[in-house]
């Protein structure tokens, strides 16, 4: 299952046989400042807003495959101008464990209410457009939430997205993704007062499917919680 982005960006989307969605577009380094550019992640959201209409496996299957094809366009995380970032996540008590492109959106911090048992983080959003378009279909930001078991082994505990779409305002903008931990809940119980591990992982428009993901476009952070009551 492969996607096209040889074609013209005028070109009209085709299903393929089996159902695949083609994209169409320019190639990969569209843009000077980042790997892939805005016709490429427009073109991811059409293509998963189509396999939505399946849902199910076919839905998983299509994001496995864009999530191959498209790994590359993490490489941002060579740039200099990403550099910066790991000095923003210290300011939050946070260690950056995974890279990868943050051109588009970026995740330094994280919380979490033990009373609530719920994690909290802000989502900067950098550019107005690549987002999907508005107000539907949109994209989202998908945030996975793990704390590590007495072993150091990562356990997911919970996680959510948050919707938005291209805008014609100038950036940034500080969304939030807010996640409720209702998975291993004896990693965040009995509220003693105990320190955790905590990991949470930013991924745009492809969900998060285990504590090791590693996103194309968003970051990994790591820090430090506290089961206060």
């Amino acid at each position: 299952m492969k996607f096209d982005l040889t074609k013209p960006s005028t070109a009209i989307f085709s299903i393929l046989i089996g159902g695949i969605v083609a994209l169409s577009g320019t190639p990969a380094y569209a843009q000077d400042d980042t790997v892939c550019g805005e016709d490429v992640k427009e073109e991811i959201v059409y293509v998963l807003e189509e396999a939505s209409k399946k849902g199910g496996e076919y839905l998983s299957k299509v994001e496995d495959e864009l999530y191959k094809q498209y790994s590359f366009c993490a490489k941002d995380s060579d740039a200099d101008w990403s550099k910066q970032f790991y000095y923003t996540a210290r300011q939050c008590s946070a260690n950056v464990s995974y890279l990868g492109s943050i051109y588009w959106e970026e995740m330094p911090c994280c919380g979490y209410d033990p009373q609530r048992r719920t994690f909290a983080c802000p989502v900067k959003i950098k550019q107005r457009y690549g987002f999907g378009g508005t107000p539907l279909p949109g994209s989202r930001e998908y945030v996975y939430h793990c704390v590590a078991d007495a072993s150091g082994i990562w356990r997911p505990v919970g996680d959510d997205s948050v919707h938005l779409s291209n805008s014609q305002h100038s950036p940034s903008w500080q969304f939030a993704v807010v996640a409720h931990a209702n998975n291993n809940l004896q990693l965040v119980q009995p509220m003693s007062g105990e320190p955790r591990k905590a990991r949470s992982i930013l991924s745009w428009q492809l969900r998060p499917t285990s504590c090791d993901y590693k996103p194309i476009w968003g970051n990994v952070v790591d820090y430090p919680i506290r089961l206060d009551q």
